[in-house]
């Protein structure tokens, strides 16, 4: 048995291309089932175009195999309705786009469709986040002033996505630094995913953990022992 109800795949950015479709094949096969059913949250996009990146999720899942939809989510007042929150609680993977995570992150806190990403993961679901989506998804969330807590899906990480570009600019090891007790800073590159519980690096890029002794990178494959739980950590 895993720690941890359900899989979270946490994205670098670069979502719905061509590049990614191993990885989101092998996210698809971790589901478990024939034509999984994916529900395609543009939320983040909200200030850009949500339609369009639903668009692109619903067409890249549906060429894959899946049986895929959008749900116009974007923004608290519609993340709060019935109509729309049920049928993300009924699939079997929920992916959230990329674009703003804080805008993101206000939009789903204390909703109806919070309330369903939990109950799909407590059944045994995947939650896949990209750039703005991996970012709430984990304990923590830079807001440019300083982290804030977010979804908490993964409680011990913090991603910094689009990780190879991102790196330097952000200043990758001073926001590790910032980050509360017992929290973990991971670097993921663009096209590339950190899928829990297994801990695994999936895609064209690499996972760039910011521990204690500093960083240590992992390519595609390799699996990261310090992040996996207990219940499939080696004895």
């Amino acid at each position: 048995m895993t720690s941890t109800p359900g899989r979270l795949a946490l994205v670098g950015g670069n979502e719905f291309r061509r590049a990614c479709d191993p990885l989101d094949r092998a996210l698809l096969a971790a589901v478990g089932r024939a034509h999984p059913a994916v529900v395609i949250l543009p939320t983040a996009a909200t200030n850009e175009n949500p339609y369009v990146a639903g668009e692109n999720g619903r067409r890249h899942f549906d060429r894959l195999g899946a049986r895929a939809d959008k749900l116009m989510i974007v923004d608290a007042e519609t993340a709060n309705q019935r109509d729309l929150a049920t049928p993300v609680e009924k699939a079997d993977l929920i992916y959230l786009t990329s674009g703003d995570p804080l805008h993101l992150l206000e939009s789903l806190r204390g909703t109806r469709t919070e309330a369903a990403l939990r109950t799909v993961y407590a059944r045994g679901g995947a939650l896949v986040g990209s750039s703005a989506g991996a970012m709430v998804l984990g304990a923590q969330v830079w807001r440019f002033d300083g982290w804030a807590p977010g979804l908490a899906f993964a409680p011990h990480l913090a991603v910094l996505p689009h990780h190879a570009t991102l790196a330097a600019r952000w200043n990758a090891p001073a926001l590790a630094a910032a980050l509360p007790p017992g929290v973990t800073l991971v670097g993921i590159d663009e096209a590339t995913a950190l899928l829990l519980p297994e801990a695994q690096v999936l895609g064209l890029g690499q996972v760039t953990v910011y521990a204690a002794d500093g960083p240590q990178t992992y390519a595609s494959g390799a699996v990261i022992p310090a992040l996996l739980p207990p219940a499939l950590s080696s004895p």
